[in-house]
């Protein structure tokens, strides 16, 4: 009886902490299933239900949903930005697609982690707070787009249905609608011993203005005529370099409209919170011409903005010195095949086994030949010039440096299962393909390095000075910000 008592308390315990768990998980299955059904409801756009593993997402703790944050995904697919979403941990309430279809991936009530390290400077219940951490205060969308193509009207149709909804149910204000570029703030990134935007997205191409016409955010839209704005944008006020007191006022004013100022952390790594009361400098820096950048990508006309620089990415640098390093990769593999076939030729082996050898040797040089990295090469040409370079590295060179290791370790364990083979030349091949996997690890590293240091020199070299040309404050710009201040007073 003792023993009866003992496994039904035992099963009791069990369920008792179960149950919170269990409760918990019922709890947001009802709440994405009752946001799907009110989506459904609400739009004309098809929606699908499709939610995010519940790990990836948590509970705002009592924060309100005062904002809505929209992205790019890089990824160019529904299907991969989904995989890439899951797979690494992080998650957004919905997404669109290309063809305007939604699909909703966390429930809205729930803290999605999509804009990182983020700071907004806004009104909250007639108070101004500078807000970082901005996933508490945020729903986020993200529009399947690689970065650089332009986005189909079906889908900005979608996206200006769903923040009209997002509004509507939220009661978000029409100037709490961001991007991730101009929340994600300015970051000193010592790797290239320089100032970044942190996030590029969506891009230049995003068409704000279709937005405007519907109430959403803030935008001078048609206000200002093409020959106005074309005209204003060449009348530059003040460039990098410059020093004055109307350049820290600008500071003072962009701050006040919402922006980062300070970058979110110094050159040693510590972070710069807040913005509020800052001694700003009345110099116009490197710093502050990322700002005006994002700025621009949102608040200048679609015409002027369409010549804004991208992002420079590592990927847009074109490895072609990858053929040096193939070369010498292919020359040291030839000469671990000969030595091995050298070390091995029969009677170290029986004539079986040899032939397997020869075999299993050809089979790992289709890996690594010239041939191999010749179709690496003209792959990672191809998504260049397909406009999804932004995955070269993930989707193309990392798995081909992976799979160069991992045959080379089914390749050793081939040779050392031989039966003929003998405790000592099982030694010997070991260390000769130890030395060969160093070698090529050694490789690889300097391959990276010397990209890595191309990317770097075009960064500093080409493309912040001609970063720098474009981002200064000219009559558009001011004229731009001084609507947005009037606007913003009567939101």
């Amino acid at each position: 009886m003792k023993l009866i008592v003992k496994k039904c308390l035992s099963v009791l315990f069990l369920l008792l902490l179960v149950a919170p768990l269990l409760y918990g998980q019922q709890s947001c299955l009802s709440d994405i299933e009752n946001d799907f059904q009110d989506l459904k409801t609400s739009l004309k756009n098809p929606i699908f239900l499709d939610p995010a593993p519940s790990l990836n997402y948590d509970d705002r703790e009592g924060k309100k949903v005062l904002m809505v944050v929209v992205h790019h995904t890089e990824s160019p697919t529904l299907k991969s930005t989904k995989y890439a979403l899951n797979s690494s941990g992080i998650s957004v309430q919905l997404i669109v697609d290309r063809d305007g279809s939604i699909t909703l991936m966390v429930p809205l009530e729930k803290r999605a982690w999509h804009a990182g390290i983020s700071y907004a400077k806004v009104q909250v219940d007639n108070v101004v707070e500078e807000l970082r951490k901005l996933n508490d205060y945020s729903i986020g969308i993200e529009i399947v787009n690689t970065g650089l193509e332009p986005f189909p009207e079906e889908q900005m149709k979608s996206v200006k249905d769903l923040i009209l909804y997002l509004m509507k149910r939220f009661k978000i204000r029409k100037d709490m609608i961001f991007s991730h570029a101009e929340i994600g703030t300015i970051v000193y990134n010592s790797a290239i011993e320089g100032y970044a935007m942190r996030k590029p997205d969506p891009h230049k191409l995003f068409d704000w203005e279709l937005l405007e016409k519907s109430g959403i955010g803030l935008h001078i839209g048609d206000r200002i005529s093409p020959q106005d704005a074309e005209q204003k944008v060449n009348e530059v006020l003040y460039k990098v370099g410059d020093k004055s007191e109307n350049i820290l006022k600008l500071k003072k004013r962009l701050n006040g409209f919402f922006y980062k100022i300070l970058p979110w952390n110094d050159r040693e790594g510590n972070m710069i919170f807040p913005d509020n009361n800052a001694n700003y400098s009345n110099e116009f820096d490197e710093n502050f011409a990322w700002v005006i950048n994002q700025f621009s990508m949102h608040h200048l006309p679609k015409e002027i903005r369409k010549d804004l620089p991208l992002k420079l990415e590592q990927e847009d640098i074109l490895p072609e010195f990858l053929v040096k390093y193939r070369n010498l990769i292919f020359s040291e593999f030839l000469s671990l095949s000969d030595k091995t076939q050298l070390s091995l030729k029969p009677p170290f082996l029986n004539e079986e086994d040899y032939k397997h050898l020869l075999s299993s040797l050809a089979e790992y040089e289709n890996n690594i030949s010239s041939d191999a990295f010749a179709m690496l090469m003209y792959k990672i040409k191809l998504y260049y010039d397909s406009y999804l370079r932004y995955n070269i590295r993930s989707s193309l060179y990392i798995p081909f440096r992976l799979n160069s290791f991992e045959k080379l370790d089914i390749l050793k364990n081939e040779i050392l299962s031989f039966k003929s083979i003998s405790p000592e030349k099982a030694i010997e091949v070991s260390n000769l393909i130890n030395e060969f996997r160093s070698k090529i690890l050694s490789d690889f590293q300097n391959f990276e390095k010397q990209w890595f240091q191309e990317f770097k020199d075009t960064w500093k070299q080409k493309f912040i000075p001609n970063m720098e040309r474009q981002m200064s404050w000219t009559a558009l710009h001011e004229t731009v910000l001084e609507y947005l201040e009037k606007a913003k007073k009567e939101v």
